[in-house]
């Protein structure tokens, strides 16, 4: 049997979005450039207008093109006009491995949608939701010792992820969920320099002070873990 693991075939549509993804991110075009026509891409690359058409439009939802009727296709000043997809851009571009300076802005993000969940929590948590983040956290510990770095890390994320599901607070669930990718990448670098041990037994911690509807102990600890990540962090 030949387990060997092939890399995925793309679209065309795909290997337009990511090549032009590369050339922006990597500074072959700068903010402000005019991008190729349509028509000159098209047949650099040997596909349809339409793909090419259908790949600006997902470019520029992803924040790194303006689409200007009549005028052309630009690249955008994307560090200011860029959304969550950009960010989740330059991630994958970067092998799915965080600067400092992102690191530092997700997790100021985290500590603040966590930090209202967790004080939401404490105030209205159930003996269920208690049962539930257990059995969750029983889980994580069962299959830690089998599961690849990328499962645990989306594990791990779907238990804080929880978290904002129970406080009831359903808008801090929706920006959870738009850092997904991101989010992916930090817990993997996070068990990278962490035991999974320990970070189940902060999972447990946490349990802890939901129960005593503690939740400025919650958002201590929280703090305090971020911080200590930080310090562990290379320059």
């Amino acid at each position: 049997m030949d387990l060997t693991k092939k890399a995925p075939v793309l679209t065309n549509k795909e290997y337009f979005v990511r090549k032009l993804t590369k050339g922006i991110l990597s500074g072959e075009w700068n903010p402000g450039d005019r991008l190729p026509s349509e028509r000159e891409l098209a047949a650099e690359m040997g596909i349809g207008k339409t793909v090419v058409h259908s790949g600006f439009e997902q470019l520029a939802a992803m924040g790194l093109v303006e689409i200007k009727p009549k005028s052309g296709v630009f690249v955008a000043d994307y560090m200011k006009t860029g959304n969550i997809e950009t960010l989740n851009a330059i991630v994958h571009l970067n092998g799915n491995e965080l600067s400092r300076e992102v690191t530092v802005a997700i997790l100021d993000l985290r500590l603040a949608i966590e930090g209202m969940a967790f004080r939401a929590l404490c105030l209205c948590r159930s003996a269920e939701d208690l049962v539930h983040l257990r059995a969750m956290t029983a889980a994580i510990r069962d299959c830690a010792h089998r599961s690849g770095e990328k499962e645990l890390a989306e594990r791990f994320f779907l238990w804080h992820r929880q978290i904002c599901i129970l406080s009831g607070r359903s808008i801090l669930t929706l920006f959870m969920n738009t850092t997904h990718d991101v989010s992916i990448a930090f817990w993997v670098n996070y068990l990278r320099i962490y035991e999974t041990s320990f970070a189940i037994d902060r999972l447990e911690r946490f349990i802890e002070r939901i129960e005593a509807r503690d939740g400025e102990g919650a958002c201590n600890l929280l703090a305090t873990g971020i911080t200590d990540y930080l310090a562990r962090l290379k320059e």
